[in-house]
């Protein structure tokens, strides 16, 4: 009888460890696809960093700076969310061998493709 017990008891533990094991993995699973999620929909919507944001920030940049280190100087002053996203968008629009050195007005209210727009002196949408 009690070998009973202790075996219904161990079955019980087992399942609540298997459900539980299961349950963190289905909470990893739903996080990666919002952060997959989110990470696409910034990448490919083509939003501002922050809406509505009037302020324009004078940006150097300097002759042989690499895609990363503009990537990086934007989002430190706040001009882009991430720099991994500004470095994939700019990747994906084909922008990263057309930077050109100079000082650029920019502002978190622009969108990546206007701010990679205005620092490879693109004036319009078509690429000319």
């Amino acid at each position: 009888m009690i070998d009973e017990k202790e075996s219904i008891l161990k079955r019980i533990l087992q399942f609540c460890m298997q459900l539980l094991v299961n349950l963190f993995l289905l909470f990893l699973l739903i996080e990666g696809f919002k952060s997959s999620y989110y990470f696409s929909y910034k990448l490919f919507a083509d939003v501002p960093y922050r809406v509505g944001a009037d302020q324009r920030i004078s940006i150097t940049i300097e002759e042989g700076s690499t895609a990363t280190l503009i990537a990086q100087q934007l989002e430190q002053n706040g001009i882009v969310e991430g720099k991994y996203l500004f470095l994939a968008r700019e990747y994906l629009g084909k922008y990263n061998n057309r930077i050109l050195a100079g000082t650029y007005q920019l502002g978190p209210d622009m969108t990546p493709d206007e701010i990679c727009r205005t620092i490879c002196g693109i004036q319009s949408e078509d690429g000319t």
